[in-house]
C-alpha cells in the first residue's frame, strides 16, 4: 500500500492527539515541518488545504506549551497569512477569514512585539484590513497609523514603503504619505533583502509611477533573473506573476519610452510567458 504524504501526516498527528505521547516541541515540529513542506501539492498558486489544517492545529497545541510560546505563536500567525494568501476558500468568507487573521495577529504582537515576523504579518493584515473596508472609515480609525508605526519599530521598510506610497495624502486626516519617503524605504528594503521578488515589484511599480519606465523594466528583470526560492515557492511564483504583468503594462502603453536594451529583455520576457502557456497547454 502506498503511502501519501497527506495520509502519513495525518497519522502522525492522529498518534500526537490520541496518545498524548509527544510534547508541545514535536508539536512544533511538525508543524515547522509542514511550514516547510507548504508548496507540496499545490494546485496553481493555490496550496493543499489539508496540510494547511494539520499545520495550524500543531502550531495552536504547541503554543500551549510556554517554553516555545513565542516560536509557536510566530508560527501560527505566519500559518495563517499564508492560508490566508494561498488556501482556496468561498469567497463570502473572505472577511471572516481576515477578520480572523487579523484578531490573531493583533493579538500575537501585543504579546511579542518585538518579533519582527508577528510584526510584519500584524501591519500586512492591518493594511490588507483597512483596504477592503471604507478608505474613510480606516482612516478615521487610525488603521495606516497603526501599519506606520508597526512597521516603523520592526523597521518593516517595505510595509512601510509601500504605506508611503498608496495611501493618500488626506490634508488633516492622513498628512503623513510622502513620496518621497516611499522612494527611500522601498530603495532600503531591495537593498536589505534582494532574495524577496516583492520588494523588486514595489519598488518597480513606484519607478513605473514616476514615469521611469527603463528604472522599472531594470528591477523587473533583476527580480525575474532571481528565480524562485526553493522555501518560498509560492510566494515567488506569485511575485514573478506581478513583475510579469507590470511588464505587460508597460509593454503594452509605453513600449516607445524603453531603451534599446529593455526592449531586448521584454522579447525574453515575452518568450519565456509564451513557453509557458504552451507547456500548460499540454498538461
Amino acid at each position: 500500500m502506498k503511502i501519501t504524504f497527506n495520509i502519513l501526516f495525518a497519522i502522525l498527528l492522529t498518534l500526537l492527539l490520541a496518545f498524548n505521547f509527544a510534547g508541545a516541541n514535536e508539536y512544533l515540529q511538525l508543524a515547522d515541518s509542514c511550514y516547510a513542506a507548504r508548496a507540496v501539492r499545490a494546485n496553481g498558486d493555490k496550496a493543499d488545504a489539508k496540510n494547511a489544517k494539520i499545520m495550524k492545529e500543531a502550531y495552536k497545541k504547541a503554543m500551549e506549551d510556554s517554553t516555545v510560546l513565542e516560536a509557536a505563536t510566530e508560527g501560527y500567525v505566519k500559518a495563517l497569512y499564508f492560508c490566508f494568501r494561498f488556501v482556496q476558500f468561498e469567497e463570502k468568507k473572505r472577511q471572516l477569514h481576515l477578520d480572523s487573521l487579523l484578531d490573531a495577529s493583533a493579538s500575537a504582537y501585543e504579546k511579542f512585539p518585538d518579533n519582527k515576523e508577528i510584526a510584519h504579518v500584524y501591519a500586512s493584515t492591518l493594511s490588507m484590513w483597512g483596504s477592503e473596508r471604507n478608505v474613510f472609515t480606516s482612516l478615521k480609525e487610525g488603521i495606516a497609523g497603526k501599519v506606520r508605526d508597526v512597521a516603523t519599530k520592526a523597521e518593516d521598510w517595505q510595509i512601510l514603503g509601500r504605506a508611503h506610497f498608496v495611501l493618500p495624502y488626506v490634508p488633516l486626516i492622513l498628512s503623513w504619505p510622502d513620496g518621497k519617503l516611499a522612494d527611500k524605504y522601498l530603495s532600503l528594503a531591495l537593498e536589505k533583502n534582494r532574495k524577496d521578488i516583492y520588494n523588486y515589484y514595489f519598488l518597480a511599480e513606484l519607478r513605473y509611477d514616476q514615469k521611469r519606465y527603463d528604472d522599472a523594466m531594470e528591477l523587473i528583470v533583476q527580480g525575474l533573473n532571481e528565480g524562485v526560492r526553493p522555501g518560498y515557492i509560492l510566494e515567488d511564483k506569485r511575485a514573478r506573476w506581478h513583475l510579469k504583468e507590470l511588464w505587460k503594462i508597460i509593454d503594452r502603453k509605453h513600449r516607445n519610452k524603453l531603451s534599446k536594451k529593455h526592449l531586448e529583455d521584454g522579447e525574453v520576457i515575452r518568450k519565456a510567458i509564451e513557453e509557458m502557456r504552451a507547456k500548460n497547454k499540454k498538461k
